[in-house]
């Protein structure tokens, strides 16, 4: 009897240890997911009010613009899971633990279905988009069109010309309403001051590629982001994990 009870103790006590480590488990997964959600909600606001030309980039762009507000969307989403699966953990409710499940679970399956279409579908809907609209948008020289302003401080700032190059202004609104090969803002800056000695701007308009920043703005653009592209790559399997991981946890919580 007496080696009855004391086994039966250990079993308690051993019990009480593993469902306080999943407790903490929990929370540490949690709190992650909380940071995750900051970190996202950050990085969103900063791209859309901390840049003055990819912010103005980003909301002349539905597809882009779109991007911008599902990652502050996903931000959001974070930081409620997080905030419910801590509550869930410290006060050891079914209902929360369930719910949390659940929400995470939906979430973790719409992440991954989003993920793999933006890796597979990137040249269509960044690239392939990107060029129809600057062919039946771009008109290089209107100052009081935005759409035009916005895209010849992007080439200038970025020292590159077109989508992919300068062959997207082929049958382009630009090309039928001047006949110019490219516009000004794909010319190389020859002078200190930023302009163009009149010889050598006639060649680039007519199309001289020794006059003209040859490189497309999308890969320009994936240069001066890349360390940041591929950060939130990194984040996003990241989250994903831990997402998988707290599912896990919060099952074992929850039986």
């Amino acid at each position: 009897m007496g080696h009855g009870e004391a086994s039966a103790r250990g079993t308690t006590v051993m019990t009480g240890d593993c469902l306080t480590c999943v407790k903490y488990l929990m929370l540490i997964f949690n709190t992650f997911l909380v940071m995750a959600g900051c970190f996202l909600l950050g990085v969103g606001l900063l791209v859309l009010f901390g840049t003055a030309v990819l912010s103005e980039m980003l909301m002349q762009h539905p597809v882009l613009s779109k991007t911008v507000f599902a990652v502050l969307g996903i931000g959001s989403l974070l930081f409620l899971l997080g905030f419910v699966g801590c509550c869930g953990a410290l006060r050891e409710n079914r209902c929360l633990l369930f719910f949390f499940f659940m929400l995470i679970f939906i979430v973790f399956i719409a992440e991954l279905a989003a993920g793999v279409w933006a890796y597979t579908q990137r040249q269509k809907f960044f690239v392939e988009d990107l060029q129809k609209e600057m062919r039946e948008k771009y008109q290089g020289y209107a100052p009081d069109d935005k759409y035009t302003t916005i895209w010849n401080k992007w080439m200038v700032q970025h020292e590159c010309c077109g989508i992919n190059g300068l062959e997207d202004f082929e049958g382009s609104l630009f090309r039928r309403k001047y006949n110019h090969t490219v516009p000004p803002a794909c010319c190389l800056q020859r002078s200190p001051t930023g302009n163009l000695e009149h010889a050598d701007r006639d060649k680039c308009l007519n199309g001289s590629q020794d006059h003209i920043n040859v490189q497309g703005c999308y890969k320009a653009g994936f240069k001066t982001y890349e360390v940041y592209l591929y950060l939130a790559g990194a984040l996003f399997i990241l989250v994903l994990t831990f997402e998988l991981l707290a599912m896990s946890v919060a099952m074992c919580l929850f039986r």
